[in-house]
């Protein structure tokens, strides 16, 4: 029994005691059974909710520490989408609504682009099923499902011309011009390229190792990607040119300045503007780096690999993958 007399007292003698959570509660002081039944009936109420409360500030936090151990790359674009709902992060999550989902979404959309605003539900959905999936078991429902993502038009993907490209390129600096030299011709994604280091280049056998998160789950991932004479020159330049203390194969002089005892952040990153400057100057359409990854995937379909070939050169898992990515740049395989 959880409410019991005690022999011990002849005033007020009756107590409760039950246990929550392998802790025991107990109360004694209550001069009648239905005092002490009522007490200990509140009492476990209230235990209850504490178990139960769970701010969205927290299932925010645990979403990013996820993110940041296997996705570290999209962090702070996930922080800075996460942030048009700070709002709410007082809220307990049962207290988070569809309707508030809708109605936040509809509000978006007349600040940023349809596009931009469908990222900013995925970001959302995924905080939501991170607790599902990980968390105390609160939540029973996505309160973002049922929510529609904002119309978007489909656009045929830019595949720019090898003439402009080579405009910037010949305006480009020695080490900018080799780095968007390796980008175009491995057709790598730009943190695969900034990651590269020189233990993932074979000059012997024309090979280089990129490593990508694209896949399920988060793991790195290599794939081998075949050197042609001019990503072989690019690269043996970079070489020839090497900061010799870095393992990286594009060091940013300015972090190895300002970071001189860590390496690690001596990598080819903020470096996002130059391009776009290049592209400028040169008089051409701003393109992007994966742009050029477009053009490399544009340049085998039309020269007539095989749709296997491009899936492996390009770091697909999946071929159906390969066949809508060219049919996003207007081709046909």
């Amino acid at each position: 029994m959880s409410v019991y007399k005690r022999q011990d007292r002849k005033q007020r003698p009756w107590s409760y005691e039950f246990r929550g959570s392998g802790t025991l509660y107990k109360q004694s002081g209550f001069g009648t059974m239905k005092e002490a039944q009522e007490s200990e009936a509140a009492a476990r109420v209230a235990l209850k909710q504490r178990k139960t409360r769970l701010e969205f500030l927290q299932i925010i936090n645990q979403r990013l520490k996820y993110v940041e151990a296997y996705f570290p790359n999209s962090l702070r674009q996930n922080i800075t989408r996460l942030k048009k709902f700070r709002d709410w992060t007082s809220l307990d999550i049962s207290e988070i609504t569809t309707d508030m989902v809708r109605d936040r979404m509809i509000g978006l959309s007349k600040v940023m682009s349809y596009a931009n605003a469908n990222k900013h539900l995925v970001a959302l959905r995924s905080v939501f099923e991170y607790e599902m999936n990980n968390g105390s078991g609160v939540l029973g429902r996505n309160p973002c499902r049922g929510v529609k993502f904002l119309p978007v038009k489909k656009f045929v993907k830019y595949v720019p011309p090898v003439e402009d490209i080579q405009k910037v390129l010949d305006l480009a600096g020695e080490l900018e011009r080799t780095y968007l030299l390796t980008i175009w011709q491995l057709a790598g994604r730009v943190r695969e390229i900034n990651n590269l280091t020189w233990e993932d280049v074979d000059f012997t056998r024309r090979q280089v190792r990129l490593w990508t998160r694209k896949k399920s789950g988060g793991n790195m991932t290599p794939r081998l990607v075949d050197m042609n004479d001019k990503a072989f020159n690019s690269l043996k330049f970079a070489q020839w040119n090497r900061n010799p203390h870095s393992p990286y194969v594009f060091t940013n002089p300015l972090m190895a300045k300002k970071h001189p005892e860590d390496p690690a952040r001596w990598k080819y990153d903020y470096r996002d503007k130059f391009f776009d400057r290049l592209c400028r100057l040169a008089g051409v359409k701003e393109m992007g780096y994966h742009a050029l990854r477009h053009q490399k995937a544009s340049e085998l379909a039309d020269r007539g690999e095989s749709l296997p070939y491009i899936r492996d050169f390009l770091g697909h898992e999946d071929i159906s993958t390969t066949s809508l990515y060219l049919q996003s740049l207007g081709i046909k395989k």
